[in-house]
């Protein structure tokens, strides 16, 4: 009996985790355009792949093109041929770039029939098609959706993927908010979106961005009309998410008066937003400030801070000036917000290895005494315990922390200085982790 041939060993394909789409994908698209490395961005459609690439390259000042493939014919990508002196070329496309800096998106690369596909390849990888070159300052990404069952795409082959820099993404709640509150989406939905983790599971952000819109576009009599308003909604969302909507009671909110992002990020650099927020107090228009201040809450206290500190749209001295001219009722439920937002702690600039290792009578003590004494300070000190709890919590941290008898000094005196008002979350961080602070 002959011997079967042993079955050549394949290397399993690798499983890249998909990253979150904000901040942390965008970082990677910059390294990539100024490597001029071909990138495939792969995530469900709908989420925002095209528009944060826009958003790269606005903010990098660059131009920026998108061709959709899958609305293509070869002439509109290859070019048609020209006879010149007996030799055949090919005229370049006006819509390829032939100057200056950019990035042009291919969309729909796996939904494109061969024929485009193989073309649209050429120019990720080799930069160029017959006799056109992509100029030196651009840079190629091409926006595909994964291949599972959800969608009717060409596989692309595993070795020509390896050419490319592969970044898998997801929607990502947060992200979406801090776009969503900067771009006018309607109150309603943004309350939806903050209020519930798992809102993209079964909608894309597109099609919350699509309910928004019909909802701006909807009159007060018309968004009272609840038989209505489940008739236009449900052309985009699940019944179960319309009710939502429907129960959440906002559905006549409109966007307030100031934009509350811009608001946050330029009240120290544009002296109207102070000049309003102080009028509005000496006129005592208490219900303009309370609703600023709501605003203000559900997004400092929400999952989109983390995403808008990342980006630079929110700084703490920033809110600090905003939080001075703010009557103090008003500034602590802000305060109260903020500091105990586990996505805010990278506005605090104070490292937590410096409260771990000599701390009692350390220059950092100092400054947490000062905003403790400071009343439009002290959301500092609920952020450090904040991070604090964070870190203690840390299966891996609460091992070595209980080992360090220095770090459980330096624990001991940091809940001697805040006492019984800012400590108590930390004690009880520091009961669940089974760590003992050595008191001084």
């Amino acid at each position: 009996m002959a011997r079967r041939a042993p079955e050549p060993i394949r290397s399993p394909e690798p499983t890249l985790h998909a990253l979150p789409l904000g901040p942390r994908v965008e970082a990677v698209l910059e390294v990539a355009h100024r490597a001029r490395r071909p990138v495939l961005l792969e995530g469900p459609t709908g989420i925002g792949k095209s528009e944060l690439v826009r958003g790269l390259a606005t903010r990098l000042g660059i131009r920026h093109r998108v061709l959709d493939l899958s609305l293509l014919e070869p002439p509109d990508l290859v070019g048609l041929p020209v006879l010149e002196g007996g030799r055949t070329s090919f005229a370049a496309p006006r819509i390829l770039p032939t100057e200056g800096e950019g990035i042009l998106l291919l969309e729909e690369l796996n939904r494109a029939e061969r024929y485009i596909q193989q073309p649209a390849l050429q120019l990720l990888s080799a930069r160029r098609l017959h006799e056109y070159v992509l100029p030196a300052g651009w840079s190629v990404f091409a926006a595909i959706n994964p291949e599972t069952g959800d969608y009717q795409v060409t596989p692309l082959d595993l070795a020509l993927r390896a050419r490319f820099l592969q970044v898998p993404v997801r929607a990502d709640r947060a992200s979406w908010l801090a776009w969503a509150g900067a771009h006018g989406v309607h109150p309603a939905v943004l309350a939806m979106a903050r209020s519930h983790e798992r809102l993209f599971d079964e909608v894309s952000p597109r099609a919350w961005t699509y309910a928004s819109e019909v909802l701006l576009a909807m009159g007060g009599d018309e968004l009272r009309d609840e038989t209505l308003v489940r008739d236009v909604l449900g052309g985009y969302l699940p019944a179960v998410w319309v009710e939502a909507l429907l129960a959440g009671g906002s559905l006549s909110a409109r966007p307030f008066e100031l934009d509350v992002h811009a608001l946050l990020r330029g009240y120290r650099r544009d002296e109207s937003y102070a000049r309003q927020v102080r009028a509005w107090r000496e006129a005592g228009a208490t219900d303009r400030l309370g609703e600023l201040v709501e605003r203000l809450v559900a997004i400092v206290g929400g999952p989109e801070c983390g995403v808008l500190a990342a980006k630079g749209d929110l700084e703490l001295a920033t809110l600090e000036a905003l939080l001075a001219d703010l009557p103090g009722d008003l500034r602590e439920r802000v305060q109260e917000a903020i500091g105990s937002n586990p996505t805010a702690c990278v506005l605090l600039d104070v490292s937590l290895d410096d409260v771990l290792r000599g701390y009692g009578g350390s220059a950092l003590s100092k400054r947490v005494e000062q905003w403790k004494s400071a009343p439009d300070k002290r959301h500092r000190v609920a952020l450090l315990v904040t991070a604090l709890r964070a870190r203690i919590l840390t299966p891996q941290a609460a091992v070595e922390l209980r080992k360090s008898n220095a770090a459980r000094l330096s624990l001991g005196h940091l809940l001697a200085q805040l006492g019984e008002r800012f400590g108590l979350p930390l004690v009880e961080a520091m009961q669940r982790a089974g760590v003992t602070p050595i008191r001084p």
